[in-house]
């Protein structure tokens, strides 16, 4: 009788602790996806990657323990030991990850791969982080179950609780991991946290298995944990990392190496939103990356870029009125809303999601922005921003991030421009920023037809790069039938550059006229077939623009045709 009482508590530990198995689980899948997004990027593509390398590893695990479980004879020792396993892995992921950038760059320079299989290289190199510690995570469910079972009557009972409670922790996990460990912590150190839930859920199995074995791989595995964890420890991240954002930026290893040994690292935050740096280079130049990606920089094309998203939609109304109200959705660097606020009157509204990026700004625009009474932040992504405000603008100019990235997409689809259209003023311009650089002629043609749906009073300028080419492009759209005189507007930009912002030149041009916008969206595409729509629904941009980004590092300008 005694032994059957032991046994039932050994079980109901076994079920409690598998909580905290859950829970760690999922505090590094959290980790994980974030930390391969900064290599991968955060697309559509890599993340379905990421997901997969996962989940391949619980379905091995799962169909491994079954059998594991079937031949111990010590299942509370064997649970025990998989979560020794677990931890030891998944810490060992720290410094693995801080190869990958290496890996990533030897396998991209020298096969230089098409899309599909550049992307079958990422699974494999996510399998390298995931599929041991997966592989255990997945084995411990059967195990437990097992542990749990105490008659076939009850067997789907039994089998519920494990699964319910397991289900439980992770839960905890994953809102723990995104809304406080990593925010507070950072990703190191949520990282240990995880491999402490796993080290505790293995002492305890191991202890009250009695195993002598499994209690000498307990001595083990804490030994390589401690040096593991050292060298976890001692492993800093560099200002920015090769990545799927910059393929093919350098020649050789040696190039991409020296670049970063003489970067400085000025501001990094691991916050909510992601992983914010500011670096300098050598010259002195800054740039800011969020999520491994360059959003802008100091260097002089960048903030005559940023600062033409403000002056040329607010001169495009000048000719109408002078601009009162302007909302700037993204702050980046800062610049676009310092020409706004600088080179206008008007009160600036800026919707940001990142705390983190507010912080980095000033390390462009100094407190510029933040200390004048015209300017307001509201830390929200914009669409939920504009869901939520009654407010109306004479100006809203939209600078986000690229749109390879499925997070950002959705500021370029057909419904975010009707919202937008909701709330500009009478004759109010709506400036869309495009980088044309990443995009095909066909995808081009896509963008005009989705944003003169919403827009038909659309004009389109762009800075220059090179004869006739537009590096970004500005799609300026008039909520209303007013038509501009864009000569006018082009001197009262230099003008307001050079007078107010101090620019000794500014270099752009004027590209199509309502009119040819519209004729080009009513067409067709390069191979005869009607130009779609960008939708929240079928949003084809966030499937093509990755695509186009491999491409154009593969085959050169020459791919966008």
């Amino acid at each position: 009788m005694a032994k059957s009482v032991t046994k039932n508590k050994s079980s109901k530990m076994a079920v409690f602790a598998f909580a905290f198995s859950g829970m760690a689980a999922l505090i590094y899948e959290v980790i994980w996806t974030r930390e391969l997004s900064l290599v991968f990027g955060s697309t559509v593509y890599a993340v379905s990657m990421m997901l997969t390398a996962f989940m391949s590893g619980l379905s091995l695990g799962a169909f491994l323990g079954g059998r594991w479980a079937d031949r111990s004879k010590n299942l509370i020792a064997l649970f025990g030991t998989l979560e020794l396993g677990i931890g030891i892995f998944g810490l060992l992921t720290i410094p693995l990850i801080q190869v990958l950038p290496t890996l990533y760059f030897l396998v991209y320079n020298t096969l230089k791969p098409s899309f599909y299989l550049f992307f079958f290289f990422q699974l494999l190199l996510s399998f390298v982080i995931m599929l041991i510690p997966t592989t255990f995570m997945g084995a411990t469910f059967p195990v437990v179950t097992k542990i749990n079972t105490a008659s076939i009557e009850k067997l789907g009972n039994d089998v519920g609780n494990v699964y319910s409670i397991n289900t439980v922790g992770s839960i905890l996990g994953s809102l723990g991991a995104g809304f406080f460990l990593i925010p507070l912590i950072g990703v190191k150190a949520t990282t240990f946290t995880a491999a402490g839930l796993n080290l505790l859920v293995a002492s305890a199995m191991i202890f009250i298995s009695k195993s002598a074995m499994a209690k000498k791989w307990l001595g083990a595995g804490v030994m390589i944990l401690a040096v593991i964890g050292t060298t976890a420890a001692m492993v800093r991240p560099p200002a920015i990392d090769h990545n799927f954002y910059r393929i093919a930026d350098y020649s050789s290893y040696d190039e991409y190496r020296e670049y970063v040994n003489d970067l400085t690292t000025l501001f990094f935050n691991d916050g909510l939103y992601g992983r914010v740096t500011v670096f300098q280079g050598p010259s002195g130049e800054r740039s800011l990356s969020t999520d491994g990606k360059v959003e802008g920089s100091s260097t002089e094309y960048d903030r005559q870029v940023m600062s033409l998203f403000a002056l040329i939609p607010d001169e495009s109304l000048r000719s109408v009125r002078d601009p009162k109200s302007i909302l700037v959705i993204g702050l980046g660097t800062g610049y676009t809303a310092y020409a706004a606020l600088y080179g206008t009157n008007a009160n600036i509204d800026i919707a940001e999601i990142n705390q983190a990026v507010l912080d980095a700004s000033k390390y462009f625009v100094g407190d510029s922005i933040d200390t004048n009474p015209r300017a307001k932040f509201y830390l929200n992504d914009a669409r939920n921003y504009l869901y939520m405000t009654n407010k109306k603008y004479d100006v809203v100019t939209s600078e986000p991030s690229y749109p390879v990235s499925t997070h950002i997409t959705p500021l370029f689809t057909k419904e975010m421009f009707q919202i937008v259209a909701k709330h500009l003023n009478k004759d109010g311009v709506y400036c869309q920023w495009v980088p044309r650089y990443i995009m095909r002629d066909d995808d081009m043609l896509m963008m005009f037809k989705t944003f003169t749906s919403v827009f038909p009073n659309t004009y389109v300028w762009g800075s220059n790069y090179g004869a006739n080419q537009a590096q970004d492009v500005l799609m300026i759209g008039i909520n209303g039938n007013k038509k501009l005189d864009v000569k006018q507007i082009a001197e009262n930009v230099r003008k307001v550059g050079r007078d107010k912002l101090k620019f000794s030149s500014l270099d752009f041009s004027f590209y199509a006229y309502p009119d040819t916008i519209v004729k080009l969206a009513k067409g067709t595409l390069s191979d005869g077939s009607p130009i779609p729509f960008n939708t929240d629904d079928c949003p084809l941009l966030e499937f093509q623009a990755p695509k186009n980004h491999i491409d154009f590092f593969r085959e050169g300008t020459s791919a966008f045709k």
